[in-house]
């Protein structure tokens, strides 16, 4: 009886360290493999320290459909005081060969650096949006974009 105890707080004990998430943020949005360019993935976190410095990344899963060896994607950064900072972004899924990039078989996940050592002057609510910058007006083959925020 004792034994089954003892294993009774292993398992409660793994599964709460399992949910505990290495990231100072992260979130994923589903793109339902039909991403439409007008339909930006919004992604809103909370600073409460602005002495830290963040890395950003996106973390984008593509399926076979895929029909490009690239992606391009638009971002807008708002801060808390309303001030917004874009970019233009290009990455790449495939090899020349056509080899796609990134882990996994019929699903590749890859991660992509969007920013790097970013000092957030202001506390408060940020968001970040993301949308599609390919030619189509809905881009198949994309089945979900991540933003993974880490604190160093």
């Amino acid at each position: 009886m004792k034994i089954k105890s003892w294993l009774m707080v292993l398992i409660c004990f793994v599964l709460v360290v399992q949910c505990d998430s290495p990231h100072f943020y992260q979130e994923q949005v589903a793109t339902q493999n039909n991403w439409n360019k007008d339909a930006a993935v919004t992604f809103n976190f909370e600073v409460k320290d602005s002495i830290g410095k963040y890395d950003f990344y996106l973390l984008s899963r593509n399926n076979n459909e895929y029909p490009y060896s690239n992606l391009y994607l638009f971002t807008k950064l708002t801060t808390p005081k309303g001030e917004t900072f874009t970019d233009t972004l290009q990455y790449y899924l495939a090899f020349q060969d056509g080899e796609w990039v990134g882990k996994g078989n019929s699903l590749k996940e890859l991660y992509l650096l969007y920013r790097e050592n970013v000092s957030l002057k202001d506390t408060g609510n940020y968001q970040l949006s993301v949308w599609h910058g390919m030619r189509e007006e809905n881009l198949s083959g994309i089945e979900d974009i991540s933003l993974i925020v880490d604190k160093k």
